[in-house]
């Protein structure tokens, strides 16, 4: 009388295809990062470092951005004139461009019409900020995403969808 232990292949196959289905179930519940999620935490990440830079240097930065480019500038004197130029940091992201399939729009402020215009986010050494709402846009408008700033740190991005 021998007794022999173990699976057999049914019990096998039963047992994979039980944890297949409960893998796929976590898979399908995990949200998928459009181009635009990604530009959201980038542009979350410049937003939150010229904030931080103003307060460092005890010096206005601001933030320019128009339909394809954004760019930190900061608040240079000369001669007693005051005048906005690019924030250059070697390290660090200061400027960057936007895929040219993806819609941008801030409010209240509107988007700038050239680079070197003055800045429409600004950033005070105290650590207030402009409020503002930037949103971004997928081109196939499936996902949109808001980088939001309430006047303080923290910055803020949104999923709509």
């Amino acid at each position: 009388m021998n007794k022999q232990r173990g699976f057999t292949l049914l019990e096998i196959i039963l047992a994979l295809v039980i944890f297949a289905s409960c893998a796929m179930m976590v898979v399908s519940t995990i949200p998928s990062r459009s181009g635009a999620d990604i530009f959201g935490q980038q542009l979350k990440a410049v937003i939150e470092y010229g904030s931080d830079r103003a307060v460092m240097d005890g010096n206005i930065v601001g933030l320019t951005i128009t339909t394809d480019k954004y760019q930190l500038m900061t608040l240079d004197e000369k001669n007693g004139e005051r005048s906005w130029a690019p924030l250059v940091q070697r390290r660090i992201t200061t400027e960057g461009r936007f895929p040219e399939e993806m819609h941008v729009s801030l409010s209240p402020q509107r988007l700038a019409t050239t680079p070197g215009a003055e800045p429409q986010i600004v950033f005070l050494p105290d650590g207030e900020m402009s409020r503002f709402t930037l949103t971004l846009q997928s081109a196939d408008k499936a996902h949109h995403f808001r980088v939001v700033s309430q006047g303080a740190p923290p910055v803020m991005v949104e999923n709509d969808g």
